[in-house]
């Protein structure tokens, strides 16, 4: 089963793929998703992997954070940073035009179910080698937080 990030946007972002992001439309088994968001627009973001298990994260029933030693050992560390990068570089330019971005990482088939929570984020919380997604939470980006919680 793979982990697949949704984005909700203001307006779609312009669709493409490289070897490390990928921005598509939704697919037409995924469409529940939209329920999830708040924003007008939703789209799938894939990582290297094709899928979104190259975003780092996690499974748990609470938020976790990013602690030192988190992915040691993990192979493809290096090309997870590189999409999470290029991820936190979307999320960026929506935020210097003012928008709020909101990202939902939900397991392939669970796209109906409602998020188990919410996160806010600010700026300081895009940083790609400390990012880290728990699968089922709802990520709400705003330039002005300033704090995770």
């Amino acid at each position: 089963m793979c982990l697949m990030l949704y984005v909700g946007t203001a307006a779609p972002l312009p669709e493409f793929a490289d070897a490390d992001l990928r921005v598509e439309a939704l697919a037409p088994s995924n469409v529940a998703v939209r329920a999830a968001f708040t924003q007008p627009s939703v789209q799938y973001v894939g990582a290297h992997t094709r899928c979104s298990c190259g975003f780092p994260h996690v499974l748990a029933e609470t938020p976790i954070t990013y602690f030192g030693g988190m992915f040691d050992g993990d192979e493809d560390r290096e090309a997870d940073v590189r999409s999470t990068r290029r991820l936190v570089e979307i999320v960026r330019s929506c935020l210097d035009r003012g928008e709020t971005v909101e990202l939902y990482p939900a397991w392939a088939g669970d796209e109906g179910r409602a998020p188990k929570g919410r996160v806010r984020w600010g700026p300081a919380d895009l940083d790609p080698e400390r990012t880290v997604f728990t699968e089922g939470f709802l990520y709400v980006v705003r330039a002005d937080t300033g704090e995770s919680s």
